[in-house]
């Protein structure tokens, strides 16, 4: 697909995939802020949703964990305290690391506070929804890039996650960005845009484990990509253009290694690289079998940063043995050495708003319908090769299920795509436009219906969020992230207890993290869940009982 310059309104609408334009392209005037002032608007909106969520939340269960290795990182020690935690977690720390250089006032006092890191995540959310606008554009025009747009703005996981100085945003953003370089890359196999995409695939690794998968991924797509024009040459037995698409392939792919290694090496500061794979000590089965199979050569220094080594495979370990997690649940159902396939799925249909898996129907649907009219290995290999591969590995593979967050690396790819529903939107009937604009006046009144609250978020399927315990909990639910609330609301009602260790008359406050049994002991709440229903919920999260005298006598003595 070539990019090319848009001259007048008209164009801009009916633009098809053959014919995407670049950002920043010369328009006349009154089209470039007929696109540019929504645009930017709906960046605002997003970017003020977002600030206005975070207020008054307590930082979530790993966040502490971020802000402390994305400070050590700027400190210039990358050791690992922990398995997960990576070196963009440096942009969260970054304001407080910068305050001493402010002189004292209103800046220096705001940039000190841990909870102004949140706002670097938000930040980077926002530039992945200009990303998603821009991808989507050029695809298949400017209505299909505002589609793709309002999708992610007004995805409350999004949302949630975009507020939080973890990596989940990270890793969702930098796949999606590692993706749409090397689109560009192959659309123009130079050396500019291949040092674009290496730099970017290098750097995707420094946001979290789960961009591991990317460099698979692109092997796949090349050789789904160039199956055709091989056969071709096999056939034709142009032997000499094969030997050089060949030394081509191979230096490329000599230089992205070698981009990645250095891009690694720089996040994690260069720590012991070269460390001798020998003198590793592994905790994951899978880890020490390869380095019992390659004895032989443990001598070899290995030509990454140890904490990187390290955290990838304590990153195995526990997600193999469940360490650290808890127990799943999922449905009502508790489970420890056990995996449930499909969590992922249930999680999206509970938590995707309605009006989302609605449009992301609609468009699968519409592809296989038009297909004939996309070039499927020129440009949505690149959308649902990752989207598939996620799919697969995380609902039938992946064992930490303890929140759709990991999912969201899905998500800007999806919404990406969803663009193409609309592609020929000059030619859609009216009242198919009104039906469209209705179903996107509905998901942004579901979303904004439950701010501030985007973690514990449920769709209308739930349709009481004192219900929402029933289906899923854990970072889906309570996940640390309403304990101020929770304070300020117990202050206010000191009749309350909380979380009784014993069956109490009156009124009782429970996490649905313990009721349910993922932490603490597993049934010290059955005689709760088995005979009373929760008459309120604080914060969408803390869930109220109220326990009568008849109640008690009637359930609970023997």
């Amino acid at each position: 697909m070539q990019m090319v310059n848009t001259c007048n309104r008209s164009a801009i609408e009916e633009e098809s995939p053959k014919k995407g334009y670049a950002w920043g392209a010369a328009h006349p005037t009154h089209t470039f802020f007929s696109v540019t002032s929504p645009f930017l608007g709906l960046l605002l909106v997003f970017f003020l949703i977002n600030v206005g969520s975070i207020w008054h939340k307590s930082f979530t269960t790993d966040e502490a964990k971020h802000y402390r290795y994305g400070m050590n990182i700027l400190n210039l020690d990358s050791d690992r305290f922990d398995d997960s935690k990576m070196p963009f977690s440096a942009l969260n720390a970054l304001p407080a690391k910068l305050a001493p250089l402010i002189p004292e006032g209103i800046i220096h006092r705001y940039l000190q506070k841990e909870l102004t890191g949140r706002v670097a995540t938000i930040l980077f959310s926002t530039g992945i929804a200009f990303l998603v606008f821009q991808w989507s554009r050029a695809l298949y025009g400017v209505i299909p890039g505002f589609l793709a747009l309002a999708l992610y703005i007004f995805d409350p996981n999004i949302i949630a996650h975009s507020g939080l100085m973890t990596t989940d945003i990270y890793a969702a953003g930098m796949t999606a960005l590692t993706m749409y370089t090397f689109w560009l890359f192959s659309k123009n196999p130079n050396w500019k845009y291949a040092t674009l995409s290496a730099l970017t695939l290098g750097i995707s690794q420094l946001a979290k484990y789960t961009c591991i998968y990317i460099y698979p991924l692109l092997i796949l797509i090349i050789l789904a990509r160039d199956s055709r024009k091989w056969l071709e040459i096999v056939r034709g037995g142009r032997w000499r253009q094969a030997w050089h698409k060949i030394k081509t392939g191979l230096l490329y792919g000599l230089f992205f290694l070698v981009v990645s290694l250095l891009m690694i090496n720089i996040g994690f500061l260069f720590n012991r690289t070269f460390t001798p794979l020998e003198e590793y000590s592994f905790r994951s089965e899978y880890f020490q079998t390869i380095q019992g199979k390659l004895a032989a050569v443990g001598f070899l220094p290995v030509p990454l940063p140890y904490p990187f080594v390290e955290g990838l495979d304590w990153v195995q370990h526990r997600e193999r043995t469940g360490e650290g997690y808890g127990r799943l649940y999922m449905l009502g159902e508790l489970r420890r050495a056990e995996s449930f396939k499909g969590y992922f799925i249930v999680a999206s249909l509970l938590k995707m708003p309605l009006a989302s898996q609605i449009i992301v129907l609609l468009s699968l649907a519409a592809y296989l319908v038009e297909r004939k009219s996309h070039d499927f290995f020129e440009n949505e290999i690149f959308l649902l090769a990752p989207m598939i591969f996620f799919f697969v590995y995380f609902n039938f593979v992946f064992r930490a299920q303890i929140g759709i967050r990991f999912y969201l690396v899905i998500f800007p790819l999806l919404y990406v795509f969803c663009g193409s529903l609309v592609k020929d939107w000059a030619h859609i009937k009216p009242a198919y436009k009104y039906a469209f604009g209705l179903l996107l006046i509905y998901l942004i009144g579901s979303v904004m219906a439950a701010f501030p609250h985007y973690i514990s978020y449920f769709n209308e399927l739930v349709w009481d969020q004192k219900d929402a315990y029933k289906y899923l909990a854990d970072s889906n639910l309570d996940w640390g992230q309403a304990e101020w609330l929770r304070d300020r609301y117990l202050e206010q009602h000191p009749e309350i207890t909380v979380e009784p260790s014993r069956p109490t008359l009156g009124k009782i406050m429970v996490s649905p993290n313990n009721l349910v049994g993922i932490v603490g002991e597993r049934d010290r709440y059955l005689w709760l869940r088995e005979n009373f229903e929760p008459v309120d919920v604080v914060a969408d999260v803390y869930l109220i009982y109220e326990i009568t005298e008849k109640d008690y006598q009637r359930y609970l003595l023997p």
